[in-house]
């Protein structure tokens, strides 16, 4: 069970969505978070329908904004 303090959750879900490129890598890298939580960072991300997967590879999920909202 991964779990997120408040801080690091508002700061996630303030910034990430404004990123043109999203990866595990790039939250590891900018907002100083173990690879863990990147991960459920951006399962829970996209179930809110604030960004969108656009390759799936298997070593690596990549996403970017969603501007359109869920429905897009």
């Amino acid at each position: 069970m991964v779990t997120l303090d408040k801080p690091t959750f508002d700061r996630i879900f303030k910034e990430v969505p404004t990123f043109k490129f999203i990866s595990q890598s790039i939250l590891i890298e900018r907002l100083k978070v173990n690879g863990s939580l990147a991960r459920v960072a951006i399962q829970h991300l996209e179930r809110d329908g604030l960004i969108k997967r656009i390759v799936h590879h298997h070593g690596q999920l990549i996403y970017t904004r969603s501007v359109g909202g869920k429905d897009e």
